[in-house]
């Protein structure tokens, strides 16, 4: 792999960043690469932006995804997807974005407060070049917590196999991290299951 494959998660605290980046790298490994793990905090670690970098390769690496250069984008909440994307996306990227929107107390103050997530998928589709959004926010609900969003979203990531990481490593390094049983478990099938009936939208759709 002669370039790093550049993954961001993004979100805001407490929806289980860190736990994606930490499952996304240890399947990296899994696979005799070196993963590289930093993240990005906004004005508080709960409630506030946060953005986790992994970027995987054979060889040393930056921490830091250079701007431009992300290549897959999973995305825990529009609006902070969004924002990442402007920073770090380009004509190569992928994103899986959950559509429930969290609303931060940034958003409430904003005078244009919290776009809608269908005009996020919008702006994402003019950027990047393959957009799957996803409504996670009604598949967690009828699993009975949103608390798995991160093991939905790496169900989803996964089934997708448009990463160099294989599904049954990213599913067994999530299971090192959290109780991968009951509604975990349920919420990472279901994530793989429903990505299949999204039909995305891009510049290289």
């Amino acid at each position: 792999m002669s370039n790093a494959y550049n993954i961001l998660v993004a979100g805001v605290g407490g929806q289980g960043n860190l736990v994606c980046g930490r499952a996304l790298a240890g399947a990296s490994c899994a696979q005799g690469m070196k993963p590289v793990v930093g993240q990005i905090f906004g004005a508080s670690q709960r409630g506030g932006s946060v953005c986790t970098h992994i970027r995987i390769a054979d060889h040393d690496t930056g921490p830091l995804i250079p701007r431009g250069r992300v290549d897959m984008l999973l995305g825990l909440e529009p609006l902070e997807t969004l924002r990442a994307a402007v920073d770090y996306a380009g004509p190569q990227t992928i994103v899986v974005l959950s559509t429930m929107e969290v609303h931060t107390t940034a958003t409430r103050c904003e005078e244009d407060g919290h776009p809608s997530s269908g005009k996020v998928v919008d702006a994402l589709a003019t950027i990047c070049a393959k957009v799957y959004a996803i409504d996670a926010g009604a598949a967690l609900k009828t699993i009975g917590t949103a608390r798995a969003l991160n093991a939905y979203m790496l169900g989803a990531l996964a089934a997708l196999n448009n990463t160099p990481l294989q599904a049954d490593d990213i599913k067994a390094s999530l299971a090192e991290i959290i109780p991968l049983t009951g509604m975990n478990l349920a919420a990472f099938g279901a994530g793989a299951q429903d990505i299949m009936d999204v039909t995305p939208v891009g510049r290289n759709v």
